[in-house]
């Protein structure tokens, strides 16, 4: 058991609390919480922030190809990658690759993630239509495989397979029923991209298939400012909004918009912050831009865009609580994720320490310190094996 003493609560309007961790769940929180003579390791945090650990719905666990050819598809992730980024669940994700990215792999490496320690799920199918599964169909993945929470979709892409609107509405409903008969989300997680109105088609899908506004759900809608408008008008008719973290200028997306700024931007044109989720589209690839907007090689994005630009609205002013919402407890609920994105008793023990700047401390997965002062002190089992971190060598 661990006892974190003189924790200020960061979702409970900033109060004092002490949190009991046992069984790798939080057993019990209170202010001046006595255990008795329970034996229990004792930290006190000195009246840090905590809040609970992060949910990244959209990473590419074993990597992701991009446009550049053979080499330019990116490597597995690591679980350091995850610790540093204060994310404690995340969902793996494939993209457009053919031949290089598959369901058997990526279904390996979720397993793989979540024995390493983190709290890892996938989504069934990838860019193309029909889409691809493990077990006969997408919607028997999602009821037949335990961490299988939903399937995944791309349309407005070049890099898509261009479903027409009775394929969506088909997917859409089976992914539905599919979580309704196994009690998970069934979320649809459909990348959107260059061209089309992407959220009127959405509408037209709701309207045809009947299911849940919510389990229709947009990603990159930062990806420019007309996507980003139109997302504010899907979220304000009741849909539901994802918005990537790595999408930015200074990352080489030079129309994108800046997830936090986006997000204000959101919430400025009066989409209920509920609405809104933020995720990192972690571990692709992106290129470097010179001065002269010329493409210089490319680097691996990393995870921790999320909590960058979590911290970024906090700094800008945003309430703590509001700020981490987008990447805690909405993702949490979208995704049916019960033990998940809040502090409270009987919630998976996932708990980020903070220190004066808002850079993360402290992490625990499911009760385990996975990182002090800083630095990871878990890890996968070959990262030692490595002479530099793929840290290192990502964007400077």
């Amino acid at each position: 058991m661990i006892l974190l003493k003189n924790c200020r609560n960061m979702v409970a309007s900033s109060e004092y609390v002490d949190i009991l961790i046992a069984g790798g769940q939080i057993a019990a929180m209170d202010k001046n919480l006595d255990i008795g003579n329970l034996p229990a390791e004792v930290f006190d945090i000195g009246g840090k922030f905590v809040s609970p650990g992060l949910v990244d719905g959209h990473v590419h666990f074993i990597g992701a190809a991009w446009d550049e050819g053979f080499s330019s598809k990116t490597p597995e992730i690591f679980l350091s990658e995850f610790v540093r980024g204060g994310i404690t669940s995340a969902v793996g994700i494939l993209a457009f690759g053919y031949g290089c990215e598959s369901l058997g792999a990526l279904n390996y490496k979720t397993q793989t993630l979540e024995r390493e320690g983190l709290s890892a799920y996938m989504y069934t199918g990838n860019f193309r239509c029909p889409q691809e599964n493990m077990t006969g169909s997408a919607p028997s993945d999602i009821v037949m495989i335990p961490h299988v929470i939903g399937s995944k979709i791309s349309m407005t892409d070049k890099f898509s397979s261009h479903p027409s609107m009775d394929e969506l509405v088909r997917i859409a409903s089976e992914t539905h029923v599919a979580g309704v008969q196994s009690g998970k989300a069934g979320v649809l997680h459909i990348h959107i991209a260059e061209f089309g109105d992407a959220y009127e088609i959405l509408e037209k899908v709701r309207e045809k298939s009947g299911v849940p506004f919510e389990t229709l759900v947009p990603t990159h809608c930062n990806t420019d400012s007309s996507m980003l408008e139109g997302a504010a008008r899907y979220a304000l008719k009741g849909g539901c909004v994802d918005i990537s973290g790595i999408l930015e200028p200074s990352r080489g997306c030079s129309r994108s918009i800046k997830a936090s700024m986006a997000i204000a931007d959101l919430l400025d044109s009066g989409v209920s912050p509920d609405r809104i989720t933020l995720s990192s589209d972690g571990n692709v690839a992106l290129p470097y831009v010179a001065e002269n907007g010329e493409r210089n090689g490319l680097y691996v994005e990393r995870v921790s865009s999320v909590w960058e630009n979590t911290r970024d609205m906090i700094r800008d002013g945003m309430p703590p609580d509001i700020a981490i919402s987008f990447a805690s407890r909405n993702p949490a609920e979208r995704l049916n994720l019960h033990k998940k994105g809040a502090l409270q008793t009987g919630m998976d023990a996932d708990i980020l320490v903070f220190d004066e700047r808002w850079n993360i401390e402290k992490v625990y997965m499911k009760g385990v310190h996975a990182m002090d002062n800083g630095e990871p002190i878990i890890s996968s089992p070959f990262e030692r094996d490595f002479p530099r971190s793929r840290g290192d060598l990502t964007r400077r």
